[in-house]
């Protein structure tokens, strides 16, 4: 029987079962070290951040939005989610930027509309505005949860928020309500995994806002 050539040396007789029973043991250390590895940790994670490829614009929209803080109602303002591993214990997740994730999440918000020719800024939660548009919103749910076993890392995320919008030139106003989830399953869980997964449902949430609205002149609609 022959068996593979490591370093160009043959492995034969009870020199292969030695050999198998090392590498076995290397793997299995590996695995039991990232099931176990930062147990009650806090990980930060880069939440949210728009993404997408700016679309090319002569020149943005005239019309003015002013987006403010978005409220957040979430049960548990702490955490983004937890990381239960593989052997007990569990690990929380929380945002890194400074300020609220209410705040993050309007700044976000206000880059992915840039980018879409919008023309759309970040104001303080009370007081004057100066735009022809308020935008303003709440966090019902944001997070991701993971769970680690044998082989595999699964992970969902839920993100769920409410959208108003307020015409300053007719006084009309707008509601929507924005939700997406996602699942992904990974072999080596690394933060950026959980990360990529949030940032990726608000970025599809602000994507149905603008497929949902549009402007016509200095007043935001519902198609």
């Amino acid at each position: 029987m022959r068996w593979s050539i490591v370093s160009d040396h043959k492995i034969t007789g009870e020199g292969s079962v030695r050999y198998c029973q090392i590498i076995g043991a290397g793997l299995l250390g590996i695995i039991l070290a990232a099931g176990c590895v930062s147990k009650g940790e806090r990980i930060d994670i880069k939440v949210p951040l728009a993404g997408g490829a700016p679309e090319k614009v002569v020149e943005k929209n005239s019309a003015t939005i002013a987006i403010r803080p978005f409220e957040d109602n979430r049960t548990d303002r702490s955490n983004l989610g937890t990381r239960r591993h593989m052997w007990g214990g569990e690990s929380r997740f929380s945002s890194l930027p400074n300020g609220s994730l209410g705040d993050a999440t309007a700044q976000a918000f206000a880059d992915y509309l840039n980018a879409k020719g919008w023309n759309a800024t970040v104001v303080e939660s009370r007081g004057p505005v100066g735009a022809d548009i308020i935008l303003s919103g709440s966090l019902d749910d944001v997070g991701v949860d993971v769970a680690s076993s044998i082989g595999q890392t699964t992970l969902y995320a839920r993100n769920r928020m409410v959208v108003f919008v307020k015409n300053l030139a007719d006084e009309s106003q707008i509601r929507e309500t924005l939700a997406s989830t996602g699942t992904n399953q990974v072999f080596w869980f690394e933060p950026d995994d959980a990360q990529d997964l949030l940032n990726e449902l608000y970025n599809k949430n602000f994507e149905k806002f603008v497929k949902d609205t549009k402007l016509e002149g200095r007043v935001l609609k519902l198609r």
